[in-house]
């Protein structure tokens, strides 16, 4: 196996630009070497602020056991730049739109790309196979749109509606107490500032509206899988029957997962993710092979 970690955007990584990916390359077999693989691109999640590790390097291994190049998305988050949307949108259609320009020396069927996102790297996923052809994506990233468009998406527990998210939170009454060392703002306050940063101003529910994925599925959304568990208390399973119910509206190719209980984030649920959570792990393990069913009745494996 091959691993190489490159920019994304240029040579190295800029103020503008942070975004880098690693490479997890199979060395082709020499029966054959003449015959591409399918290609993973995987968004971990991480609130934007980061992106956790064991939705990184685990998924990529556990989709090159099933046949693909993978590779690994550093999208930008608050921690390395402006993470307002649609920026880490911008880089994920340039890591589409890259790993097919140079699908000959990697190896790649160009016509067999996946984007694979959880939570947060769900929400990148989803925004990108709903408006790859009706935002401005291709434009940002210079190329046409259907090199930027996905041929499936694989969605784990992922974030899809902010209003959804903030009408969960702001629920419980204890979020108004003052909260210590935070400038006397309350937990609402230290909210709306979070969603703020993701959507680019304001957070009103015209603007978080705007930038649901759900809101934009249209026919043109690529085949989507999403899985997501039923007491998950950080991206609230709703978010998962409203797309369900746009992409059948729309005609969409789907097949949607959800398992009674694990919680969220995580992973492959295998022994590289495991955290002393055996039975939920248990509860949603068998996850990976239902989407490589999914994916070989779509025609990618």
């Amino acid at each position: 196996m091959i691993v190489e970690q490159h920019a994304l955007w240029g040579d190295e990584p800029s103020a503008e630009r942070p975004a880098t990916f690693t490479a997890y390359l199979s060395e082709p077999v020499p029966a054959r070497a003449d015959t591409p693989r399918p290609a993973v691109i995987i968004c971990g999640g991480g609130s934007f602020t980061g992106i956790a590790a064991h939705e990184q390097e685990p998924v990529a291994l556990a989709f090159l056991r099933l046949g693909f190049q993978a590779f690994t998305l550093d999208y930008v988050t608050s921690s390395t730049g402006d993470v307002s949307f649609p920026n880490p949108e911008a880089d994920l259609a340039k890591m589409i739109s890259r790993v097919r320009a140079e699908a000959k020396d990697l190896h790649v069927d160009p016509g067999r790309v996946v984007a694979v996102g959880f939570s947060a790297g769900g929400f990148v996923c989803a925004s990108l196979a709903a408006e790859w052809r009706s935002g401005d994506l291709a434009g940002r990233v210079g190329d046409r749109p259907e090199h930027i468009r996905p041929d499936a998406v694989i969605l784990g527990y992922p974030l899809l509606d902010l209003r959804i998210v903030r009408e969960e939170r702001t629920r419980d009454p204890r979020i108004d107490l003052r909260v210590p060392k935070t400038g006397g703002k309350t937990g609402r306050d230290l909210l709306n500032d979070y969603l703020a940063m993701v959507v680019g101003g304001e957070a009103t529910d015209e603007r978080m509206a705007e930038v649901c994925p759900t809101t934009h599925v249209t026919r043109d959304m690529p085949p989507t899988f999403v899985w997501g568990t039923a007491d998950d208390r950080t991206c609230p399973i709703s978010q998962v029957y409203d797309l369900a119910s746009a992409c059948a509206a729309a005609g969409v190719a789907h097949e949607v997962h959800v398992f009674d209980r694990g919680g969220h984030g995580l992973s492959v649920a295998d022994v590289n993710t495991c955290a002393d959570n055996e039975e939920a792990q248990a509860a949603v393990r068998p996850w990976v092979g239902l989407a490589a069913a999914f994916l070989e009745r779509c025609g990618i494996l």
